[in-house]
């Protein structure tokens, strides 16, 4: 029974895994929008905003015979000159702020200072008599032994610098794959380089290309320009088209390139749609991570090599020295 379980479970994600994520674009006048679906439902949808036409008001010469201009289209009225009376007064000064008459604070009086208490003086324990007539004794303190003197460091233990800990595990690994200097980005960044391939070749085979349509109008101001640049275009798209059918599983249902002589600019129109399923992304993630780790670790071991190989070196000069 379990065993059955089991089974159904895995059967049920490889048939998840093997579902593909469709990505659907298209751009036409300006105009774009994408979307992600998983199987039929969509996870993802983005279009780009309408552009809103300018508001123009209408010109005097739009009005009607008989009506009336309405509130957009009255003209603004001037501001008025300023008239002699206003411009002839003299500004008033403020008004000055009335004086505010002087508080008396009055200060406290400092308080007296209360004479001290005399007090007799304390009396020496040695003289003073109990009533049996004994003297008391005193209590001597106990001394504490001095603490030893902090021990010398020997010379040789000084000069001798400590030696670090090797790490080791994975703790090891990732300081060592952390970049220090710009000798460790390079290499990094030629096992990066270098484990792409396999994973490049892998993922062209597992990108599908379906539904592309690509449509476009060449129009320019002068007619040879138009013919010229609609030859140029044609034959880029084309040989654009058969690359990517020799690279991926690519399929154009509709390619239309147009000279339009009556027009003076381009208009191009494209959609299309490109699948992958989520157990390729995974193997491809795989694919990528096991080749980097494998040529990292093979440039650490010869970087070790070659530094064991100089220490051997430089040893016997350092011994006669």
């Amino acid at each position: 029974m379990g065993w059955t379980i089991l089974l159904i479970i895995l059967l049920i994600l490889g048939i998840l895994l093997l579902l593909p994520v469709r990505v659907k674009g298209y751009f036409a006048d300006g105009k774009w929008g994408v979307s992600v679906y998983y199987a039929f439902i969509r996870l993802f949808h983005k279009e780009s905003a309408e552009k809103e036409p300018p508001v123009t008001p209408p010109k005097p010469d739009d009005i009607a015979e008989g009506g009336t201009p309405t509130a957009e289209q009255m003209p603004e009225p001037e501001p008025a000159p300023p008239s002699d009376h206003t411009a002839q007064e003299p500004e008033k000064p403020p008004a000055a702020a009335a004086p505010k008459p002087d508080t008396v604070t009055e200060t406290p009086e400092p308080a007296e200072a209360e004479p001290e208490a005399f007090s007799d003086p304390p009396a020496d324990p040695a003289d003073d008599l109990t009533a049996h007539g004994s003297k008391r004794k005193k209590r001597r303190r106990k001394k504490k032994p001095a603490a030893d003197p902090p021990a010398e460091p020997d010379a040789a233990a000084a000069e001798e610098p400590e030696k670090p800990k090797k790490k080791r595990g994975i703790r090891a690994f990732i300081d060592r794959v952390i970049p220090h200097s710009l000798s460790d980005v390079l290499g990094l960044v030629r096992d990066g380089f270098a484990s792409l391939s396999p994973a490049l070749r892998f993922l062209a085979k597992h990108l599908h290309f379906r539904h592309i349509r690509l449509y476009a109008a060449v129009g320019t101001d002068d007619a040879a320009k138009t013919a010229k640049l609609y030859g140029t275009i044609t034959a880029s798209a084309y040989n654009l088209i058969g690359q990517l059918q020799c690279l991926f599983d690519f399929q154009a249902d509709e390619c239309r390139i147009l000279a339009d002589f009556f027009s003076d600019k381009i208009t191009f129109r494209a959609s299309g749609e490109l699948r992958v399923s989520p157990l390729a992304a995974i193997l491809l993630a795989l694919i990528l991570g096991g080749r980097f780790l494998i040529r990292t670790v093979k440039r650490f071991r010869r970087e070790d090599k070659e530094a064991k190989l100089r220490e051997k070196e430089t040893a016997p000069l350092s011994a006669e020295a």
